[in-house]
């Protein structure tokens, strides 16, 4: 295709728009809104770069793949929503464009997976952000963005608020709908924890209708189980973005499933430990062996390489 023709002619703002979107770093979603906010073409010519986009695809063809950043874990600044919804077309344009791991593109279903041991950012059009940590994996349907399935593993969403539109997490038979919220969910199997940073969740509306708040952790074990309640300090939700997993009388099962999902291999802890507690904090960052180094000594364990898995194994235990 003719580089010229690209950025030339009426619609080259709006394609222009559409490669900074594209960009894995781009930030600039309340200066793409004042532009859209502007003049009424311009939402059509952005959705008509977004729908039409085969030369997005050859023009980032050529170029070679970026290094993948981490995500970092500073607020959105939030502004009040003045524009009316774009339309579910162009959300679900936006959501993966950074050519994340997207599963069946021309389906009408589609899936974002994080690698084990990364992490994985999908932002919506409307500013809102979802973060997967190592091995989770979310699907939405096309036309309907504000609607994510958590299928396993554990995400961080940062959303915009819209009472028209609530946004909604499914994480098997639990629906979980937010308030102007930024909450932190795992999902293992019928297991389930929900933190809440900011804003309100409402955990399954209609049938328990439990509201959450900052601070709130809900814990349920299985699809049977009652819900537990719990505090902790809101600002230490979702660390795990920063590399650094923050815990209040934490089970050592617990901890050593967060560690498996940050460095990318699972780490079992021996039925020894099961009513072992810890409080603290964990450094995640650098190889699977320098964080479970340090680990080990402030847990009071060792770890044991056990073929893809490693073992949480008291320190005083005598080894096999």
């Amino acid at each position: 295709m003719n580089e010229d023709a690209i950025f030339s002619g009426p619609d080259a703002e709006a394609r222009l728009w559409a490669i900074r979107a594209r960009e894995r770093t781009f930030a600039g979603w309340d200066e793409l809104t004042d532009w859209l906010e502007a003049d009424p073409a311009h939402l059509a010519a952005y959705e008509t770069a977004l729908v039409q986009d085969a030369w997005l695809d050859e023009v980032f063809a050529s170029r070679p793949p970026e290094p993948l950043a981490e995500p970092v874990a500073e607020p959105i600044t939030r502004r009040p929503r003045r524009w009316q919804a774009w339309g579910a077309g162009i959300a679900a344009a936006v959501v993966g464009l950074a050519s994340w791991s997207i599963v069946d593109r021309g389906g009408a279903m589609r899936e974002v997976a994080a690698p084990p041991g990364q992490h994985r950012t999908v932002s919506l059009a409307d500013g809102s952000r979802i973060v997967l940590n190592g091995g989770a994996m979310i699907s939405f349907a096309a036309d309907k963005p504000r609607e994510i399935a958590l299928a396993r593993g554990e995400a961080l969403f940062d959303i915009r608020h819209d009472a028209d539109n609530p946004f909604i997490v499914d994480a098997g038979e639990t629906r979980l709908v937010d308030a102007g919220t930024v909450f932190n969910v795992v999902r293992e199997a019928d297991a389930i924890d929900v933190a809440v940073a900011e804003g309100e969740v409402i955990y399954r509306p209609g049938r328990d209708d439990i509201r959450l708040r900052p601070g709130d952790v809900l814990s349920r074990s299985d699809a049977g189980a009652l819900p537990v309640l719990r505090k902790t300090n809101p600002q230490a939700i979702g660390g795990w973005r920063s590399r650094r997993l923050d815990y209040q009388d934490a089970s050592l099962s617990e901890v050593a499933r967060d560690l498996g999902r940050n460095i990318g291999r699972p780490v079992l802890a021996a039925e020894g430990l099961r009513g072992a507690r810890f409080t603290g904090t964990l450094a995640v960052d650098g190889s699977a062996q320098d964080v479970l180094s340090r680990a080990g000594p402030l847990l009071g364990v060792i770890f044991v390489a056990d073929g893809d898995t490693w073992r949480m194994t008291p320190a005083n235990a005598a080894l096999p």
